[in-house]
């Protein structure tokens, strides 16, 4: 794809990193058969390619975001089906961050969309609230066509999808000690959403692991990923997420790998150091590995640290070289 982004601002890393991926889209348009939102409803602005236009017209003309460029790139689910669909390496991902970004800072949100995304921020990084809130959403049930005849329709939505009974979390001491023998000690993303609206996954993991010999460690002051607020654009939270997490695990000694059992998790952790190259993330910020050093930690490791449950190995000892 053809740009005509300025010297000026090439300057700025994030805009040469976004011009770089712009022109590596080819127009093929393969992504459209992979994206949800296209096959749902055949809009191309919902499409990877109709966003990309969006994003490139608004970075180029380095201009507010308009009412019609944050409704398409809201749609996107970051799902990324895009990029394994891709034939020419278009890093999607990068370019909606830095959109959304974009976005947040230059588009003022009409005041219940304002609240709702505060809402949702305040919420779900945090079980306690978030378990809370489905407690109090209960009572709330009833209520939700009302809310959506008032034109709340998100929050009736959110009503409609709580579950008619209170979370039951499992979890307890912060070490889990291995089965027999211990082959490896790792640290476990518990996460934020995830435990509360499923907490049997995080206990049948700690339950795998554990009998395979493998001692857990859930680090104190780990939590959220950071997901939910940066695909909001809220870049500062993002970071302050990453930091926390990363602090957290550097804290525990001799730990093998860092395991996470939601996708998104996985994805965000090991995209830690990409997202804020030039941020200070911590002392502990050179263990986060990127994609090739997980691979390589998962052919190093043996069998027991590579059960095949969609567990991901995403950081690596302080000084352990990948092989």
């Amino acid at each position: 794809m053809q740009t005509n982004f300025t010297l000026a601002q090439l300057a700025d890393p994030h805009i040469a990193e976004a011009e770089k991926i712009l022109r590596a889209c080819v127009h093929c348009g393969f992504c459209t058969a992979t994206c949800p939102t296209y096959v749902l409803d055949g809009n191309e602005l919902d499409s990877p390619r109709g966003r990309i236009y969006l994003i490139k017209d608004m970075l180029e003309h380095d201009r507010p975001a308009s009412a019609e460029t944050a409704l398409h790139i809201d749609r996107c689910l970051s799902c990324l089906a895009c990029m394994t669909t891709c034939p020419s390496g278009v890093h999607y991902m990068h370019l909606v961050d830095h959109a959304r970004g974009h976005v947040e800072r230059t588009y003022r949100r009409p005041p219940v969309e304002r609240f709702m995304r505060a809402l949702l921020s305040w919420l779900l990084p945090h079980p306690r609230r978030f378990a809370l809130a489905l407690l109090a959403a209960i009572p709330a049930k009833p209520f939700a066509p009302l809310a959506g005849a008032l034109g709340l329709e998100r929050l009736a939505a959110m009503l409609r999808l709580a579950p008619w009974r209170g979370p039951h979390r499992t979890l307890g001491p912060n070490v889990y000690p291995a089965v027999g023998p211990r082959k490896g000690r790792v640290g476990l993303l518990v996460g934020c959403a995830n435990d509360v609206l499923a907490p049997q996954i995080n206990a049948s993991t700690i339950a795998v692991l554990t009998r395979h010999g493998i001692e857990v460690v859930l680090a104190p002051g780990a939590g959220c990923c950071g997901s939910l607020v940066h695909h909001m654009g809220r870049e500062t939270e993002a970071l302050d997420r990453a930091r926390a997490n990363i602090e957290a695990w550097s804290a525990i000694d001799g730990l093998d790998a860092i395991v996470i059992n939601a996708s998104g998790c996985g994805t965000t952790v090991k995209d830690y150091g990409a997202r804020w190259p030039d941020r200070k993330l911590g002392q502990g910020h050179q263990r986060i590995s990127d994609d090739a050093a997980a691979r390589a930690e998962a052919r190093r490791c043996g069998p027991h640290r590579r059960l095949s449950l969609g567990l991901l190995a995403a950081a690596r000892p302080a000084g352990d070289p990948a092989t």
